[in-house]
């Protein structure tokens, strides 16, 4: 059959019969589920109430048993939005302001409902289209019709199988319930651009390249499935545990992590540390005071040193190789903590200590304003008097009690070191303050596995 394009006009009636009787696609391959706000899906409807006329839709027509099917190039969601509409799926609440306000619409009068079935859509129609052509008209249409994003672009004209399976996992529950996307993120597909760029880091190691995730296209185009299986599951398992850490007791949705560079580094801290064998216990309940202390400090003005150029890092070249790197070993050194029961990785020492020291004589009144640690939770260890801010090497220790199972931060003592033969201690490190032990310049993750 010749390839043709047809225009002609159809009801929001004519729309509801082929979705009924199963002759409408609304999402193929190189569409993006439905993830319109309640605003959005609102004033859609309020268009069709005050018979404002709205873009064209732009559909393909197959014929199949004597039947024609739709599927749908470009307009996907506002036919969804129609759609649910029909079927009572939401009101018309605000931002809507008129006579049908908080309305289902079967609560509309009925000449009201008439006029909403009768409201007619511009549509574009192609007969015999290829796959391939059809992703190229949604290219075309949204690149002179709506100007594109790079990942929307990314979807015609890189498919394959890096991208499917990108969008797939960009699509776990487990990514809603950590608060990372919003709706608009998911409208535009950066949400995928987001897991490609995890997915690409997973593959070829922590970078600022820009067209990694381009290269990743091109390179997994034709990815066979055992192999990007093994992928699939390395990367579920990381969601997995942070999942775990960020249960319903401290919600990442309601912290910093949930932010992109946080959650970036922080992700790559996980599979750092899974890479290694290490295994995320069942009680992180002692890691979790640790993260909401950071949380609670993290700042580019932060009075505690080490926190703030976390923060810098955060906002200042945030996607960059040695800032991305920095802060995965900052945050790894948190969680080995309680992944490997254990802190006796001499970068996982030198990086607590400095961030005990730096919390333990910050300016924050806490710490009584001055820097003098107050009576309670930093007296010494050994002989329970004050520790007067002694901070040279040697003359105070840290250290965690005999039986510590988790060595955080929350959990850490000082004592001096004159005392230590009165602690009973699991783990002492020497040392009040070493200044500069965490340095700047990192390479790429793949460097330590």
């Amino acid at each position: 059959m010749a390839k043709k394009w047809q225009s002609s006009p159809h009801t929001i009636a004519d729309i509801r019969e082929w979705n009924s009787n199963g002759t409408l696609l609304l999402q193929p391959d190189y569409q993006r589920r439905e993830v319109w706000g309640d605003a959005a899906r609102v004033m859609l409807i309020d268009s069709i109430l005050n018979d404002i006329p709205m873009p064209k839709i732009f559909v393909s027509k197959t014929i199949k048993d004597m039947r024609t099917y739709r599927s749908v190039i470009d307009g996907q969601q506002r036919i969804s939005t129609i759609l649910s509409f029909l079927d009572d799926g939401f009101r018309l609440e605000d931002p809507y302001k008129g006579p049908y306000d908080g309305m289902t619409f079967s609560e509309l009068p009925q000449d009201i409902r008439d006029d909403v079935l009768l409201y007619s859509i511009d549509f574009n129609e192609a007969s015999g289209l290829p796959q391939e052509e059809l992703r190229e008209v949604y290219s075309r249409v949204n690149k002179y019709l709506v100007p594109l994003n790079r990942q929307e672009l990314r979807k015609a004209d890189f498919p394959g199988e890096f991208l499917q399976t990108a969008e797939e996992m960009a699509n776990l529950d487990s990514l809603d319930d950590l608060g990372l996307f919003n709706a608009t993120a998911r409208r535009r597909s950066l949400d995928v651009e987001y897991v490609s760029e995890l997915l690409a880091a997973q593959l070829k190691g922590i970078s600022d390249k820009k067209d990694a995730i381009d290269e990743c296209c091109r390179d997994y185009a034709a990815w066979p499935e055992a192999e990007s299986n093994v992928v699939r599951s390395e990367f579920e398992g990381v969601l997995s545990d942070i999942t775990k850490i960020f249960d319903s007791s401290y919600p990442m949705k309601k912290t910093r992590w949930k932010q992109k560079a946080d959650f970036y580094s922080f992700f790559f801290a996980v599979l750092s540390l899974k890479r290694q064998g290490f295994v995320l216990p069942g009680d992180v309940s002692v890691l979790r005071q640790d993260l909401k202390l950071l949380d609670e400090r993290i700042a580019p003005t932060s009075e505690v040193p080490i926190l703030s150029k976390y923060a810098v890092y955060c906002v200042s070249q945030a996607n960059s190789a040695s800032s991305r790197n920095w802060r995965m070993h900052f945050i790894r050194a948190i969680l080995r903590g309680t992944y490997a029961a254990a802190i006796d990785d001499e970068e996982q020492r030198n990086i607590v200590s400095e961030t005990a020291s730096d919390l333990r004589f910050s300016i924050d009144p806490l710490f009584n304003g001055d820097g003098c640690p107050p009576a309670e939770g930093f007296v010494c260890g050994g002989c329970g008097g004050f520790d007067e801010g002694e901070t040279s090497l040697g003359k105070s220790v840290l250290f965690w009690t005999t039986g510590t199972t988790a060595f955080q931060l929350s959990n850490a003592r000082w004592a001096h070191s004159k005392c230590r033969g009165n602690i009973t201690a699991e783990v002492i490190i020497d040392g009040a303050n070493i200044p500069g032990a965490f340095e700047d310049d990192y390479e790429d993750i793949e460097d330590e596995e």
